[in-house]
Order: C-alpha cells, then sequence, then structure tokens
C-alpha cells in the first residue's frame, strides 16, 4: 500500500453538452494507482482557515429563507420518460416530520413524533421507519445536550415499536448481516488534540434489531492508528448546546460495504469495512470493523465540509462536496484506486447550487442521481449529461414562507413499496 500523497495535479475536464442549466463534467487523466491518504506531518495536525473554522461552527437551519421559493412548492420539474421509477423517502428535520412521495408528489405514508428535530430516516423491508433524532418536543435546543438525541423505530402506521435514548446523530442504517448501524458521540480529553478542552470524538456503533448496543469504534482511535495514511486537521473550539468541546470528526455518514463482487478487487472494498464521511476532516475514509483501524482516506485539499458517501456498484464513491468556503456545491464520482474524480455535478452558474450542510445523493438505476440540496429544502433527479429531469421543493412551510430543510431523500424501488403494503395487507386480514 503507497503513502503518497493523495493531493494530485487537476485532472483535465472534458464538458458533455450542456442540455440545462447545469453542468456534468467527465474527468479524464490518468494518475498514479494509489490507495493512501494525505502525506503526515510527522504527527502534526493541520492547521485550519479562520473563515472555514467559522462556516463550520454555524448551526443547521430548519427553514430555508423564502427567496428560494419562487419556483413554487412541490413537483416543480417532470419529465416522466427520463425519471427513474419509484418513491421518495425524506425527512423535514424542523418538523421531526417523514413523508413517502410518488414522483408526482403524492403523499403516500407519513411519520411524526414530537421532537426537536429529525436526523435522518430509513424504511426497513418490513415497512418500519428507523429515525436519528432529538429533543422531546418541550427542551429548547439550546438547552438540549447528548443525553437528549434518540434512536426511534416506527411501524408502518406510525406506532412507535421502540425508542433508545442514546447520543446517536446523523445516520443509521441496517447492515447485511440484519445489525442496526449508527453513529454515536463521546466525550474525552485527548491531549495531542487540545490539553484543556474535550475532544467530541464519534464512533461507529452496531445495535441489536431491538435498539440495544453490543459493540464500537473510535474514530480517533482508528485514524490515530494510521499516521501513515491520515493526518488530523486542527479543527478550532466551539460552544454547543452549552458546552465547549472540539468537534474533530463530525461525521455524518456510514455504510457497510454491500457488493460482494467487489471484495476480490481490492481490499479496500472488504466484507467487513465501513465507509464513512466526515465534515470536519474534509475526508471520507474506509475502516476495517474486525481491525478497527483506517485502511484508506482522501479528500483533504479536494473537498470541503462533505457529505453522503457511498460506494456504487462499480466501486467507484459518490461523494456531496458541500464546498465551504467556495460557496458552491458539486456531487462527485471519484474512483478510489486512482483517485481520480471521474465525473461531478454542479450548476451552470455554481452559486445556484449551494448548501453549506447536510446534503445527499443517490445514484439511481437508469444512471441517474437524486440530489438533496439541504438548505433550501430542495431535492432533484440529475442526468449525467447535467439535465434536470424532476425536481421538488419541500411543500412544508416556516411561518414566513420558507420551505422546511431536506436532510435527506432517497429513491425506494416501486416493488419495495409493494412488498411492504403486501405484507401489512396481509397482517389485516
Amino acid at each position: 500500500m503507497s503513502s503518497r500523497p493523495s493531493r494530485s495535479r487537476p485532472a483535465r475536464r472534458k464538458t458533455r453538452p450542456n442540455r440545462a442549466a447545469a453542468t456534468a463534467v467527465a474527468i479524464g487523466a490518468p494518475l498514479l494507482l494509489a490507495v493512501a491518504a494525505c502525506e503526515p506531518d510527522e504527527g502534526q495536525t493541520r492547521p485550519s482557515s479562520p473563515d472555514i473554522d467559522n462556516l463550520r461552527s454555524l448551526p443547521y437551519t430548519g427553514f430555508a429563507a423564502p427567496a428560494t421559493t419562487d419556483k413554487g412548492s412541490g413537483v416543480t420539474i417532470h419529465e416522466a420518460g427520463l425519471v427513474q421509477p419509484g418513491l421518495n423517502l425524506f425527512a423535514s428535520r424542523p418538523l421531526c416530520r417523514a413523508d413517502l412521495i410518488t414522483l408526482n408528489g403524492e403523499v403516500v405514508q407519513s411519520w411524526s413524533q414530537p421532537g426537536v428535530f429529525w436526523a435522518n430516516c430509513e424504511l426497513l423491508p418490513d415497512g418500519d421507519l428507523l429515525i436519528v433524532g432529538a429533543g422531546d418536543g418541550e427542551t429548547l435546543y439550546s438547552q438540549m445536550t447528548e443525553e437528549d438525541n434518540f434512536l426511534l423505530r416506527l411501524s408502518w402506521d406510525g406506532q412507535v415499536v421502540w425508542k433508545r435514548d442514546l447520543p446517536v446523530h446523523h445516520d443509521v442504517e441496517v447492515t447485511p448481516r440484519g445489525h442496526i448501524m449508527s453513529l454515536v458521540m463521546k466525550f474525552r480529553r485527548i491531549e495531542q488534540i487540545h490539553p484543556d478542552i474535550d475532544v467530541r470524538d464519534d464512533s461507529i456503533v452496531l445495535l441489536w434489531p431491538d435498539g440495544r448496543p453490543f459493540e464500537e469504534c473510535s474514530l480517533y482511535d482508528a485514524f490515530s492508528a494510521r499516521p501513515d495514511l491520515f493526518t488530523f486537521q486542527e479543527i478550532k473550539p466551539r460552544e454547543r448546546r452549552g458546552r465547549k468541546m472540539v468537534d474533530l470528526f463530525h461525521a455524518n455518514s456510514i455504510e457497510w460495504m454491500r457488493h460482494a463482487h467487489l471484495a476480490e478487487r481490492h481490499p479496500i472494498y472488504g466484507r467487513d469495512n465501513i465507509i464513512l464521511c466526515s465534515r470536519h476532516q474534509d475526508t471520507v475514509a474506509i475502516i476495517d470493523w474486525n481491525s478497527k483501524k483506517l485502511v484508506w482516506a482522501w479528500g483533504q485539499g479536494e473537498i470541503s465540509g462533505p457529505h453522503d458517501a457511498t460506494v456504487l456498484e462499480n466501486g467507484r464513491i459518490l461523494l456531496f462536496d458541500n464546498g465551504l468556503g467556495r460557496d458552491w456545491s458539486r456531487v462527485i464520482e471519484l474512483d478510489p484506486l486512482t483517485r481520480e474524480i471521474v465525473w461531478e455535478y454542479k450548476a451552470a452558474d455554481p452559486a445556484e447550487f449551494y448548501t453549506a450542510s447536510r446534503g445527499s445523493n443517490q445514484r439511481l438505476a437508469n444512471g441517474n442521481t437524486l440530489v438533496a440540496q439541504s438548505d433550501t429544502g430542495r431535492a432533484f433527479e440529475v442526468t449525467r449529461e447535467g439535465r434536470i429531469v424532476w425536481e421538488y421543493s419541500n411543500p412544508h412551510r416556516s411561518g414566513v414562507g420558507g420551505p422546511a430543510t431536506i436532510v435527506r431523500m432517497k429513491r425506494y424501488e416501486p416493488a419495495y413499496i409493494e412488498r411492504i403494503r403486501e405484507l401489512h395487507a396481509e397482517e389485516k386480514r
């Protein structure tokens, strides 16, 4: 495994035909085959930018400004012949509500419970909904602590199956072995990071189907065990919910490797590996769950404030690059073995596609990509060439008219939803 720097010269870019007010770029300059991350600076952290520090510390918004509602609400673009069939699931963060909608915007199913916010949700094959959330609907956000976070499981008809008070955040999924996987925050003193202030260390946690945790992996321990692969960026202390801390990782997505055919291609695709995304380290990384160590990392100097890393069937990584400090976002497709960005989407006017926080991307069966521009409450489906063929603006509004932010949007195949409906129809007979 090479340990050469990951920062390469910018690849030559070839722009495909612009068929809408957007740009999709195929990038094709060959690079050296490498799977190491940034060259370490003899154990030191990389200095941070004051501007980026300020952007990282901004609180998440709940509603977009009214100016973003000019196109109206609901489905605003729908080119039926070019859109991937399916139903869309999304959570409106400040409303503690999730909706499953058709491509025409019709609500098929809806879930809600009292709280302060929902960070993410996942629809299970039996129709249950897993939710990462926080608050009880009565305690103010400024008075909340990590003890107010929870993992919630609701039935298809919205009944509480169970609720676990855990310091979970951002993401949840069911692994191929049937365990629940999420992120938890834990505070610890790490003198190498800061001698006087606690570090918020994120951990990946595995839970039984009833929500009881049984195994976890500290990200700090996993990353620090491989100084040959990774160097920490300096993160300035900030105050959150009345507590001063160093939010070292701010991890926001995790995914267990699911493509068995890739495991034979290269060790980074091992069946017990997990890909994750760290907003504050500008990094997408892969951890071997068995050894609890980092095996691959990329991103510093290339992306800024990223979210939602996922491995595609072809072995490439799809990633939402928020562009903190750049003020425009993009979706990129990365070859992790060559470290080459082989495709990207950004708006023709880059400033029109930007979200400072959150954001998601999903590669669909027809080759299109479903994108959530979270802070503006917008989601859209874009072709490989950059044409937007479906667009949606969250109809749930604030008192002054701005749409509620969309944490993520995920499209489920019609057969997936139909099986759930049949299952529950049988239960009622």
